[in-house]
């Protein structure tokens, strides 16, 4: 099989797996709230679940009531239902914040988790880079060197010189 086939493979076999899953994005307002869905802690907020669309298939909506912002400063907010005919695919739901005491602390550490997944997101693209970087030198190691050989006849025998690049 070709490299242009098991790339075709590849794709159409990543692409099916997309489609059969229900994306729901998780967001808050302001972000960084901490989520928590069924006693389970997801971490911040914005963040992404993936369900397999067989579980909402059958369903006119998909409650999500289960699931709590919570930011730093104790304001919680329930996120509700979200109607599976308006949003079939995916859909992206966000809690605002109630009016609570404590505003400000909760814009700075939205801040704050912004900074960190920006630095998270940097650490990841220098990783990237230098894993392209050591693939493209193990290539370059790994290919075999062209040797151009240059002979001509002397009254004394036969001159060679080779280049190798």
């Amino acid at each position: 099989m070709n490299k242009f086939h098991i790339v075709m493979v590849a794709v159409i076999f990543l692409s099916g797996c997309a489609s059969n899953q229900y994306a729901i994005q998780f967001d808050s307002n302001p972000q960084g709230a901490m989520l928590v869905c069924d006693g389970k802690n997801w971490g911040y907020t914005p963040t992404t679940f993936y369900l397999p669309k067989e579980k909402t298939k059958d369903q006119s909506e998909l409650n999500l009531s289960g699931c709590t912002a919570t930011w730093v400063s104790g304001a919680k907010n329930r996120y509700g239902t979200v109607p599976l005919n308006q949003y079939p695919d995916s859909v992206r739901i966000t809690a605002p914040r109630p009016n609570a005491p404590n505003l400000e602390a909760d814009m700075n550490f939205a801040l704050k988790v912004q900074q960190f997944k920006y630095q998270q997101a940097q650490d990841a693209a220098a990783a990237n880079a230098q894993a392209w970087k050591d693939l493209n030198h193990a290539i370059k190691d790994a290919t075999p060197k062209s040797t151009y050989t240059n002979c001509y006849g002397t009254y004394g025998g036969v001159n060679c010189t080779s280049t190798s690049y």
